[in-house]
């Protein structure tokens, strides 16, 4: 793994398994992998999950997007 670290528990990330497939999810500390989330936001379904030796690299994802990042305020 590219990081010599775990990203915290349940945090959104991106992860890319070793086939270089990138997967969004979490990491959960107590079964020690990586979890795929399916389906939106809101139902927070879990999808395959990876043990940390099949992943080779992963980062955090901005969990709290603003939606009017889009816009810039002049002052």
């Amino acid at each position: 793994m590219k990081n010599n670290y775990l990203p915290a528990d349940h945090r959104p990330i991106l992860f890319t398994d070793q086939q270089g497939i990138q997967h969004e999810g979490i990491y959960n500390i107590d079964l020690k992998a990586f979890i795929e989330l399916i389906g939106n936001d809101e139902s927070g379904d879990a999808g395959n999950s990876f043990m940390e030796n099949e992943i080779i690299e992963w980062e955090y994802l901005e969990s709290n997007k603003n939606p009017d990042s889009d816009l810039m305020v002049i002052f």
